[in-house]
Parts: C-alpha cells; structure tokens; sequence
C-alpha cells in the first residue's frame, strides 16, 4: 500500500503576512519538514530584512525631504532677512526724505512771505511814483 503524506506548514513573517507550505511526500515525511523548516526560517529571515531595508528606505526618503525642506527654510529666511533690512532701508531712506521735504516747505513758506514783502514794497513805489507823476 502507498501512503502519501500531506502536511501544511504555516508561517507567520514580518508585517503580518501568512505564507502556506505544503509538502507532499510518500515515505520520508521527517527529512522534508525538517528541509521545510528550514526554508521558511531562511524565508522569515529575508522577509524581515525586506522589512528593514524597506522601513530604512522610508527613512532615508523622509531624511531627504527634511533636508530638502531644511536647506528651503534656511534659503527662506535668508530672503526673510535680507527683504527686512531692505525694508529698514527704504523706512530710514523714507524719513530722511519726509525731512527734507519738510525743510523744502519751510523755506518755500519764508520765500513766499519775502516774496509778498516785496510784493508789497513795490506796489508802495509804484503808487508813490503814480502820485508824483499824476497818472
């Protein structure tokens, strides 16, 4: 008579996945579990350095990126730094501006005051010159 046997191995890796072996065999069940363990040790053992490798991957992704988003910030808040003391600049170009124009204004209005007291003494000369002339 023939006996088969069938046994079902199940194993449970990394990240929770499930892997099925089955082996078939008609006379040396013990040999082939034993070399069935032993695949799905070696099998286990490389699913979990996937895993790691997998998982560093991610890691030097996101290292890349907070890089990346580092070197972003930093060239940011150069430009930051660079449009305020700009900003300083034109507030201080700004001030010296609005005090000339305020010194322009003063001597346009002393200019103009002299202007009418000239304005004024000629009128006097003109009309003393009209009273003596009779016109």
């Amino acid at each position: 008579m023939l006996t088969l046997a069938v046994s079902a191995f199940y194993c449970l890796g990394a990240g929770g996945r499930t892997t099925t072996f089955v082996a078939c065999n008609k006379t040396n069940n013990a040999f082939i579990m034993s070399e069935l363990k032993e695949a799905s040790d070696r099998l286990e053992q490389a699913i979990e350095r996937l895993d790691r490798a997998l998982a560093n991957g991610r890691q030097t992704a996101e290292d890349a990126r907070s890089l990346a988003m580092a070197g972003t910030i930093a060239a940011v808040e150069r430009e930051r730094d660079s449009l305020r003391a700009d900003l300083d600049a034109l507030r201080l170009e700004r001030a010296q501006l609005a005090q000339a124009l305020a010194d322009a204004r003063e001597r346009q209005a002393a200019a103009r005051q002299a202007n009418e007291a000239v304005a004024e003494r000629l009128d006097d000369a003109i009309g003393s010159l009209r009273a003596i002339l009779g016109v």
